[in-house]
């Protein structure tokens, strides 16, 4: 019982912070692509999920640091 109670703590802890980091992410490319989404995006705005298919649309025209976050993304 004891072994079960370690093992589903520690589930616990990787899925909070796989849960941390995700949101680390989005908030380092909410700050990388903020003026880019004004200038391309705005009228898409607040959607985030139009906001991010209409800054793929531009990907050509993004900044590096934009541009960079998609990469690292992966998508």
């Amino acid at each position: 019982m004891r072994k079960l109670i370690v093992i589903l703590a520690a589930f616990i802890g990787l899925a909070a912070l796989d849960a941390a980091a995700a949101r680390t992410a989005s908030e380092k490319q909410r700050s990388a692509c903020e003026r880019d989404s004004h200038k391309f995006c705005a009228a898409e705005e607040p959607n985030a999920i139009a906001v991010e298919k209409c800054l793929r649309a531009h990907v050509g025209q993004l900044s590096k640091a934009c541009k960079r976050q998609f990469m690292e993304k992966g998508r």
